[in-house]
């Protein structure tokens, strides 16, 4: 063999050598770093599916918590630009993750109640608005969120334990007025004076007060709700005020006032205080009555900023009652600015995009909204919290009213037209809390 040969066969071995162990003191620092990222969290980290073993996602919270944070109010959550993924679940349910973001921090009730101790958060907005609203509520309530399917017999939703997920026949879902529904009976009344606390407390041990009540229309209904936790658990508030009006015709902003049962437990709602407040509705007597949400956030709304003060968190969302003008966007917002105290107690107010169905796709409203409403909101001084994006996913899904119960997709994530089954409903609110809370130390 030449010299030559014998030089490029050496320098070649020397390469290699070298090469090598570069690549081992390479997995040895990385190694080091994993080490010591698990000492200082408390945490786990793990591999993620699509990624290499030694991409590493931190958890949302952490991205939020570090010193001088550019994330720490969680915008970048539900913003556009950030992928979303619905991972499936053995039941038919899915949980909504971040796949090249963050994760998501899991929320216990008591989490839950330590972040929004002595905190009131004020829900304005339709029926899609409403079921949120009492998941959240059911929740910290119970320490758990609803079952994760309405009624149904037999229940085809079994999780990877083996337990089904469905609401049992004696218990109707607070996610869902369907399952309150018996014959010919529309299911409003009984399912309102459940939530209310029928005779002996019910579903929230009377800890909710619901002044409402359903007229021949939904021009003439009064759909008001109060929860307060216990004292143990921190005094949240949260409250709800029902807006409604097709087409852009929005109907007056009516309600009785609150009388503060919900504080010891007390409140009830009987068939005869149901008539009762029926006969007021029809004769328009309402302790106080607004023409638009605007009336009742600005400065001559006296008895509305009464009943609903000192609110921390305020979310508006128009629904689908139709686009929210872009001059009626920026005076809600900038009213809902003032009303939460944003600019000097720390208070926080969002509009909260509509969720997706094929009618959200159809009319053009998610465009909208993202565009127009986002802008006002922003521009107030409030945030945007784009639901619409995360459950874009759900816009795709064929039209079917009622939705099939059993063997069929769309029946897995809607349970009518445009509402969804409860386990929606408790992801965006994760989504909430991890918006909310993370940022606390």
């Amino acid at each position: 063999m030449s010299r030559w040969r014998l030089f490029q066969a050496a320098l070649a071995l020397l390469i290699v050598l070298t090469l090598g162990f570069s690549l081992i003191s390479n997995w040895k620092e990385q190694q080091f770093v994993i080490s010591e990222l698990k000492k200082n969290t408390t945490t786990e980290y793990h591999r993620v599916e699509g990624y290499d073993q030694h991409d590493l996602l931190p958890t949302c919270q952490e991205l939020m918590q570090q010193p001088f944070s550019p994330f720490a109010d969680g915008s970048f959550l539900t913003r556009i630009t950030t992928p979303v993924t619905w991972k499936m679940r053995r039941d038919g349910s899915r949980e909504l993750t971040l796949p090249t973001t963050c994760r998501l921090k899991r929320y216990t009730a008591e989490e839950a109640g330590q972040c929004l101790k002595k905190k009131h958060l004020l829900f304005i907005g339709d029926s899609l608005s409403r079921y949120s609203y009492l998941s959240l509520a059911y929740f910290m309530e119970h320490k758990k969120w609803p079952p994760r399917f309405g009624q149904q017999t037999p229940c085809n939703h079994v999780d990877e334990h083996g337990e089904e997920t469905c609401s049992k026949p004696n218990e109707p879902n607070v996610c869902m007025e369907g399952d309150w529904q018996t014959g010919e009976e529309e299911g409003w009344v009984p399912f309102v004076q459940s939530l209310g606390g029928g005779t002996d407390g019910d579903i929230f041990n009377g800890r909710m007060e619901v002044p409402s009540v359903r007229g021949w229309d939904d021009f003439r209904s009064v759909s008001n709700m109060q929860y307060v936790s216990s004292k143990e658990d921190g005094r949240t508030k949260l409250s709800y005020v029902g807006e409604s009006g097709w087409f852009g015709r929005l109907h007056p902003i009516t309600g009785w006032n609150f009388t503060g049962c919900a504080y010891n437990a007390s409140c009830r709602y009987t068939p005869e205080q149901y008539e009762h407040n029926k006969k007021r509705l029809e004769a328009n007597d309402f302790d106080w009555e607004y023409p638009l949400i605007t009336d009742a956030l600005g400065p001559n709304g006296i008895t509305f900023h009464h009943q609903y003060s000192h609110t921390n968190y305020a979310f508006y969302n128009r629904g689908l009652w139709g686009r929210l003008p872009e001059e009626k966007a920026k005076m809600v917002m900038e009213l809902l600015f003032k009303f939460t105290g944003s600019e000097k107690k720390g208070g926080r107010c969002f509009f909260r995009s509509t969720t997706g169905c094929i009618r959200t796709k159809t009319n053009g409203l998610l465009n909208w909204e993202h565009g127009v409403v986002r802008k006002a909101s922003y521009h107030a001084g409030c945030e945007y919290l784009d639901a619409s994006h995360l459950t874009a996913e759900f816009t795709t899904m064929i039209f079917s009213h009622p939705a099939k119960k059993n063997g069929d997709e769309r029946g897995t994530v809607f349970w009518d037209a445009v509402h969804y089954q409860p386990w929606v409903y408790e992801e965006l609110n994760n989504m909430q809390l991890n918006i909310l809370c993370n940022a606390q130390n």
